[in-house]
């Protein structure tokens, strides 16, 4: 079985810088290009309504200037002080905002009538309002001018009363009311555009976000998870590296000590590897390293940890293992890595390892004691022979202060 080391020894391929540079710079090109059509449909929006307030505004004064130059008109025959400068003030303005509304006035935010239905009204038919508009300004000049003693005004008053009421008055309100249906056209057709726009937003959101961001989410994680593997794993060998070791068989011998589980460590070395490197070179020495980490890691716990501390050194964590288990375990390893041939150069290499065994002791004992009590029977077992396994002594915990010891007896039981 396989040790479990907490990675699965496979190639990462690195992602191309490039290619999420460009998928990046596409996805918010994309973005802002379609932010950028939405924030300018939302401007003509504006502007069109905007524009159509205004046409409706001086339309509707349109009608109010008509009859304000009737009653003008109306007060000038009764000798009214200002009824004359009133009636052609008035005159003007009405003149004015005609024209502007014909022509249109950027100032104003006013667009030209260009529509079919105000062309009609304006220029068409036996009644045109602008023909209109004109006789009923020039009369209303010409009444300005007249004395009022003269016969002929009471006839120009008359008729310009009745152009007032008809059909001036018809067709203002008749372009009142064609602005205002031009006006909701434009509305609901620009609104189906905004809405048409934020649809193709949040589609082209979830194509980037299915097409661009999440392989690219999805390659970075891949990578940042290979990296941290990089980071806990010696290269050579696919073992746990001295630092991942550490940290993880601290974390598991310390909760032994809490809850007085047996929990062993080996040290292993590999038996006179100069000599395999001298005769066979590095490449050489680094396949026996291989063959000796693959052999052991298949031959563990999921549970056990496996580490290469350094050079031809390994380490092994056996949880819940007592002496006597350790002892059978690292026979069996050796005895494994005994009968191993690791073909290299057409030649077959076999070599031997030895292995010093330390279960935690009673009391505070470190992880890092414990390794050192283990180091020291890998030592004996090389001095004995080689090839071998050696247990190190129990440990023995440091006997308490006198002092300390008297002052635990004064404290009272808990």
């Amino acid at each position: 079985m396989q040790g479990d080391q907490g990675f699965t020894p496979t190639a990462v391929r690195e992602p191309s810088n490039r290619l999420l540079t460009i998928g990046y710079t596409v996805a918010l090109g994309l973005v802002a290009l379609m932010a950028l059509a939405s924030h300018v449909t939302l401007n003509h929006v504006l502007h069109e309504h905007e524009g159509a307030a205004s046409v409706i505004n001086v339309s509707g004064r349109q009608r109010m200037l008509s009859q304000r130059i009737a009653g003008f008109a109306a007060e000038m025959a009764l000798n009214v002080p200002g009824a004359r400068g009133e009636l052609l003030n008035a005159a003007d303005e009405f003149e004015r905002s005609h024209r502007n509304l014909i022509l249109g006035n950027e100032a104003l935010h006013l667009p030209p009538a260009q529509t079919p239905e105000l062309r009609a009204i304006y220029f068409e038919g036996d009644h045109p309002l602008d023909a209109s508009v004109k006789v009923f300004v020039a009369r209303a000049r010409q009444l300005a001018d007249m004395k009022l003693d003269d016969p002929a005004r009471v006839d120009e008053q008359a008729h310009l009363f009745a152009e007032a009421r008809e059909p001036i008055l018809t067709d203002l309100n008749a372009v009142v009311t064609a602005h205002q249906r031009t006006s909701e056209a434009r509305l609901n057709m620009l609104e189906r555009m905004q809405t048409t726009s934020l649809i193709v937003i949040l589609m082209t959101l979830i194509v980037e976000a299915l097409i661009i961001f999440r392989p690219m989410v999805l390659r970075i994680a891949r990578y940042t998870r290979a990296l941290s593997v990089m980071a806990a794993t010696d290269y050579l060998t696919n073992t746990l590296n001295r630092r991942s070791f550490s940290e993880r068989a601290k974390a598991e011998f310390d909760r032994a000590a809490r809850n007085g589980r047996p929990i062993c460590v080996l040290a292993i070395d590999a038996d006179r590897f100069k000599s395999i490197n001298d005769t066979y070179g590095h490449s050489g020495g680094d396949a026996v390293l291989r063959a000796l980490a693959l052999a052991i890691s298949q031959n563990l716990r999921p549970s056990d940890l496996f580490a290469r501390m350094g050079g031809e050194e390994f380490s092994i964590l056996l949880a819940e293992t007592p002496l006597q288990g350790g002892l059978a375990t690292a026979q069996r390893l050796k005895t494994l890595v005994e009968a191993l041939k690791v073909p290299f150069a057409g030649k077959l290499i076999d070599f031997t390892i030895s292995i010093g065994v330390a279960e935690r002791g009673d009391g505070h004992e470190t992880l890092e004691t414990a390794m050192s009590r283990a180091d020291a029977a890998l030592y004996r077992a090389k001095a004995t022979g080689r090839n071998r396994v050696e247990a190190a002594p129990p440990s023995v915990s440091p006997m308490p202060d006198r002092n300390d010891y008297g002052s635990r007896l004064a404290q009272p039981a808990r």
